[in-house]
């Protein structure tokens, strides 16, 4: 099971861990600045990768689908 470390504001945080949970060891943490920049971070091969990066007002179906080819991409 990938470990996933999620950084974004607390009600996308939230979002995207009740969606990625049942897939992944999902771990989040809070910037509460709004118009930080969001990543999706995981650990491939002992070591943190940034998989995915975008904004906190993104749609949450293309934050999922980045996510989810880019990890397919990082893990080659």
């Amino acid at each position: 099971m990938h470990k996933i470390l999620i950084l974004a504001p607390p009600s996308l945080a939230h979002k995207l861990e009740e969606i990625l949970r049942h897939r992944y060891d999902v771990r989040t943490e809070i910037r509460d600045d709004s118009k930080a920049i969001c990543e999706i971070q995981a650990r491939i091969t002992r070591n943190w990768v940034t998989i995915c990066r975008f904004a906190p007002d993104e749609n949450l179906e293309d934050i999922l689908m980045m996510f989810k080819v880019n990890l397919e991409l990082k893990k080659r």
